[in-house]
Order: structure tokens, then C-alpha cells, then sequence
């Protein structure tokens, strides 16, 4: 029954890493996807494509969350708990916005 029990819990982790979390695709003026919508409690990646001096810097609008300067290659993830619109920029891009919205 161990076994069993154990076999399950890998299967089951091993599915939600399959299913993955939302990622957003950094580059220069660049948001792939600009708009997510997700659950509460979703985890939100944030993946820098392209070479920037300092990195790319992902800002709140609203100064709740700010990862720090993302060099090509690197990720950072935020999770978004509450239910609202949470709009965003690329510090080094400012006019280059995005948002989540948590419903």
C-alpha cells in the first residue's frame, strides 16, 4: 500500500510540473503574453530572452512586487494570491506594459 501510495504522489507531481506555470517572455519592448488571466495561488514565471545591460526589471505598477535585473536566460516568478488586476512594466522599457488579472 507504501508503494502504491508513493507511486501516486510521484505521478501526480510529476503531472503538475508537466502542466507547468503560466511564463511571460521578456525581451526588449516586449511581453509575451502582455495579458494573463489566472487563479489564485498561480505562481507567474518571468523569463528574460534578450541581452540587456543591468537586466530587464519587472515593476508593479502598484510597487507590490519588482523582481530584480533579469540577464538573458534568467527567470523570476511572483505568486499572485488575491483576486484583482495587477498591471506591469518593464523598468527598463516603461512603455512596454503588461498585466494579470486573478479571478
Amino acid at each position: 500500500m507504501i508503494r502504491f501510495l508513493t507511486l501516486v504522489g510521484f505521478v501526480l507531481a510529476s503531472g503538475a510540473a508537466l502542466a507547468g506555470e503560466p511564463t511571460v517572455a521578456v525581451g526588449h519592448n516586449r511581453l509575451t503574453p502582455s495579458e494573463l488571466t489566472v487563479k489564485p495561488g498561480t505562481t507567474v514565471t518571468f523569463e528574460n530572452q534578450d541581452e540587456m545591460p543591468g537586466g530587464h526589471t519587472i515593476v508593479a505598477d502598484d510597487g507590490s512586487f519588482q523582481s530584480p535585473g533579469l540577464a538573458k536566460g534568467q527567470s523570476w516568478s511572483h505568486t499572485f494570491d488575491e483576486p484583482g488586476t495587477y498591471p506591469y512594466s518593464i523598468k527598463e522599457h516603461p512603455a512596454t506594459k503588461g498585466s494579470v488579472t486573478v479571478e
